[in-house]
């Protein structure tokens, strides 16, 4: 996401740095950005030529501090695991300038849960992007979350030609952002209790909203390890055994299919099956086919 959001900003004329304890990791970044816009000037989707300009706006540093101190807003993109956030935030608050602000790009957790951390909670917020072709930014302040704060986050994501849509009080996951996780929460318990396969989930879901990938497939993309991270927030937050992620999203886990990343999740990739011809007809059959559910007893997952 840190990626995502430099691509944003570098294309709009916002000089932008990228933090990261790997040097391998900033290099791997670089070239994904760069790919990022090329790709978009092959569909005409930007000028010609737009990443060699762009790319002069983008820096990169293995230093947290040499990357903040001159920044006027710092997001923080690091994986949906509190302790690590809080980690991070702190050290930003740190070595940040006085005046920066600083966001967070969660995907569920609460600013108030994070605020105090960076010593500044009057300045900080919540802004959930998506990938590089979408348009909105979930934006959420805290109790604490100073007024001028969030104009000023409103103000910088629409110069980077995005919607903001506003979450007017502070809640779990935002709010379209949990519509997406109901939605998410029912697919998975339909393929654990072995209901329907990943295949007709998506097929019945691109037919019915006319998208070009179903929920199996953007779970793929998000990263089968990141939906149990974020999974994991509203299970400790209700304690309710319904959140719990089910065996089946654990178990894919264990066996390396993260999704996209790892070149297999409910597809496999680079060219999964809902993307071949005839697919959505039921014409082409998946290369992969999800495994049937172990069937475990409720006084098995209650005490795992």
């Amino acid at each position: 996401m840190g990626r995502r959001i430099a691509f944003g900003c570098i294309v709009r004329g916002v000089e932008s740095c990228l933090f990261d304890a790997s040097s391998d990791a900033l290099k791997a970044a670089i070239t994904q950005v760069r790919t990022l816009i090329q790709q978009r000037e092959g569909k005409w989707q930007l000028k010609a030529g737009t990443w060699k300009s762009a790319m002069k706006r983008l820096s990169t540093s293995d230093s947290l501090k040499q990357c903040v101190s001159a920044a006027d807003l710092v997001i923080e993109t690091v994986p949906e695991n509190v302790e690590l956030k809080k980690k991070v935030l702190e050290e930003i608050g740190r070595h940040a300038a006085f005046g920066a602000l600083i966001g967070t790009n969660t995907s569920s957790i609460p600013g108030s849960r994070l605020a105090p951390s960076t010593g500044r909670a009057e300045k900080f917020f919540n802004a959930n992007f998506g990938g590089p072709d979408d348009r909105k930014v979930e934006v959420m302040g805290h109790p604490g979350t100073a007024p001028e704060t969030l104009a000023a986050a409103l103000k910088w994501i629409r110069s980077l030609g995005l919607i903001p849509i506003v979450v007017r009080r502070e809640n779990m996951g935002y709010a379209t952002n949990r519509v997406w996780r109901a939605v998410k929460k029912e697919v998975l318990h339909l393929l654990d209790g072995g209901y329907m396969t990943a295949e007709d989930i998506d097929r019945g879901w691109m037919l019915d909203w006319e998208t070009p990938i179903g929920p199996c497939g953007l779970m793929d993309k998000i990263g089968l390890d990141v939906v149990r991270d974020i999974e994991m927030i509203y299970f400790r937050g209700s304690g309710d055994p319904s959140d719990e992620p089910p065996p089946l999203l654990q178990r894919m886990i264990r066996e390396g299919k993260l999704g996209v990343k790892s070149g297999e999740g409910f597809y496999k990739y680079p060219r999964p099956a809902y993307e071949q011809p005839g697919w959505l007809e039921g014409g082409h059959t998946a290369r992969h086919r999800q495994h049937p559910p172990k069937r475990t007893t409720p006084a098995t997952r209650k005490a795992k």
